[in-house]
């Protein structure tokens, strides 16, 4: 491994000084000002404003800060620099080496627009941000319950892929009940057993408004005088009729949200004294949270609490209320930029000014004028001449948020893993991994089995407990789990004992992600590394070695494969040394892919 090291720094200063120094040359497809006409990717709801307009506006939005500031931005972005960034951003997974060339290639000057309509209808975009959200509202799985999260990221995928608004589906995850299996929507409830009232407020108000009303749970918010103490248990009383049930005593588990009908009815001392702690402490709970009132102060009045979330949910997605579709948007810029147009992104309050805010503002009627439409504000922002400058020659003056040139973001684990198993081998190693271990719906039905013929032998123990079978349940659930492709699974997987070995003592997940490549293999599936390491057949330096027989197309391919882009003229000279001065050529190209693999390059999106 020492000469790996020696390698990767010999690497280190050509790809950190600019990241992509060498794709900084213009596209042909992106020009200063935008053509008139539109051409691809153009889908409009409405008759409001055509994506294009939309695009322009953000340009014009931007440089009026530019010009404020007396900022210079960069130039725009190289065509490989801009189909990795685009194809992290709306799929999750880089670009083979084959479509980088093709698209390189391309002398059609509307390619870009093309590549980003094509790639916003790709099935993988859903599962992309699915499982950017199932993050924010779930978290991966450190602390799940029976695999909700990946029955929510399916089902979440599922939705935006059909171009569901996305207030519909805000309103569904917010009216949710039913069991995970039947309506996966209600694992944002499932995530925290026993279900408390005041927490799934504060999340859900934070990362579905942008409100963080959980400060004003115990006292008065300390800086925004209009939330009282008495204004977030206004909010949390919505969700005081939630129940969650969980029946450990059949498999598999099959966690139950349910909405309690019954208006609340204050017990007298002497019944209170009369019950457990626990029992105690619920019926304070739903005491205080029984007068439902929305943050503009609109008071819910039908008793029968089962129509409080609804009542809430529709609220929040009121075409009156601008805050929701502002902190949609501002997500949606932040996935795209690393921070957005207001920070943090999902603290709006007075005393939080948004960097661009009639930008903010215009985005945000766009989404309610366009029934939240999220892939016309997708397409509208990658085909923005903002989006698409280079990460190389920041100017100096410029701070991050005045988006001058593209941000160097570091991968999610998602991303990071999702790309190691692109290069390990992509499709072939996901039908390798199917036939070797079975889909994702077989791993589940083993696992079930399993479980349910430990109990079988157990069943003669006074001990053991008692478990019933639900096939129905299983039936459910292997149906979701079919509708999950095997590389998507992996992925997920890989990032969930990720988060688990960067999780505190209480199970709180890493904000960051930094991982080395020894602590990454450490997580990988055998055949990801088996694929990665070595020369044995089908690995990736062995097909590098069978495939091409010229030193400047395998070093080429092996650039294109990691980083998304040709080697730099020095890079290439350098490399075909390395190659030469090594006595196995297979080793050499090994120590190659090893060092880019631990490259700052490799590692970001930018």
């Amino acid at each position: 491994m020492n000469r790996r090291l020696l390698l990767a720094a010999t690497l280190c200063c050509s790809m950190l000084c600019g990241v992509l120094a060498v794709s900084s040359s213009p596209s042909q497809a992106q020009e200063e000002t935008a053509p008139s006409a539109d051409k691809a990717g153009d889908k409009s709801t409405t008759t409001s404003m055509p994506e294009r307009e939309v695009s322009n506006r953000i340009d014009a939005e931007i440089k009026k800060v530019w010009d404020r500031d007396g900022i210079k931005p960069s130039k725009p972005s190289g065509d490989e620099e801009f189909i990795r960034r685009v194809y992290l951003d709306t799929l999750g997974l880089p670009p083979t080496p084959d479509e980088i060339v093709a698209f390189t290639k391309d002398k059609d000057k509307e390619k870009r627009r093309t590549l980003v309509a094509k790639l916003v209808d790709d099935e993988r975009f859903g599962r992309h941000l699915a499982d950017l959200w199932t993050n924010i509202l779930i978290g991966r799985g450190g602390r799940d319950y029976s695999g909700s999260s990946t029955l929510f990221s399916v089902w979440l995928s599922e939705r935006i892929n059909r171009g569901d608004h996305f207030s519909d589906i805000i309103y569904d995850i917010v009216t949710a009940e039913g069991s995970v299996s039947e309506n996966p929507a209600v694992a944002v409830y499932t995530r925290e057993v026993p279900f408390k009232i005041a927490n799934a407020a504060g999340v859900l108000t934070k990362n579905l408004t942008g409100v963080q009303i959980q400060c004003a749970q115990c006292h008065d918010h300390p800086y925004e005088e209009a939330w009282k103490e008495s204004t977030f248990d206004g909010v949390a009383s919505f969700w005081a009729g939630t129940q969650v049930r969980i029946n450990n005593t059949v498999l598999p588990v099959d966690p139950t949200v349910t909405n309690d009908a019954r208006a609340f009815r204050t017990p007298s001392k002497a019944q209170m004294e009369k019950l457990p702690t626990d029992a105690q402490n619920r019926l304070n709970e739903l005491a205080r949270y029984s007068k439902p009132v929305t943050l503009d102060g609109t008071a819910v009045k039908t008793q029968d609490r089962r129509f409080w979330r609804p009542a809430l949910a529709k609220w929040m997605v009121a075409d009156d209320n601008q805050q929701t579709a502002k902190y949609i948007a501002n997500r949606f810029w932040g996935f795209n930029f690393g921070i957005g147009l207001l920070n943090p992104i999902d603290d709006f309050n007075s005393f939080n000014e948004a960097t661009h805010p009639e930008l903010l503002s215009f985005l945000g009627q766009d989404l309610i004028d366009n029934d939240y439409d999220i892939k016309r504000l997708y397409r509208a922002i990658l085909n923005s001449n903002t989006y698409q400058l280079s990460s190389t020659n920041p100017p100096k003056k410029a701070e991050h948020w005045h988006f001058a040139s593209a941000p160097v973001r570091q991968m999610t684990p998602e991303q990071f893993f999702g790309t190691f198993i692109e290069i390990a081998g992509g499709n072939d190693l996901a039908r390798t991994l199917r036939t070797r271990m079975g889909t994702p719906a077989d791993q589940l039905k083993r696992r079930v089995e399993g479980r349910m013929k430990q109990m079988e032998k157990q069943k003669d123990d006074p001990n053991a407990r008692d478990y019933d079978y639900d096939e129905e349940a299983l039936d459910r659930l292997v149906a979701w789990y079919e509708k999950m492709d095997s590389g998507w699974f992996i992925r997920r997987s890989m990032a969930q004992n990720y988060s688990k070995l960067s999780s505190d003592d209480e199970m709180n997940e890493a904000d960051g992600f930094s991982l080395t490549i020894d602590q990454a293999l450490l997580v990988m599936n055998g055949d990801v590394t088996n694929n990665l390491s070595g020369s044995r057949r089908g690995s990736v330096v062995w097909k590098l070695m069978n495939e091409l027989k010229d030193d400047e197309a395998r070093i080429t391919r092996l650039y294109l494969t990691v980083l998304g882009r040709e080697p730099a003229r020095d890079e290439l000279v350098d490399m075909k040394k390395y190659v030469k001065e090594t006595k196995d050529a297979s080793e050499a190209y090994e120590d190659i892919m090893f060092a880019l693999l631990a490259s700052t390059e490799f590692a970001t999106n930018h």
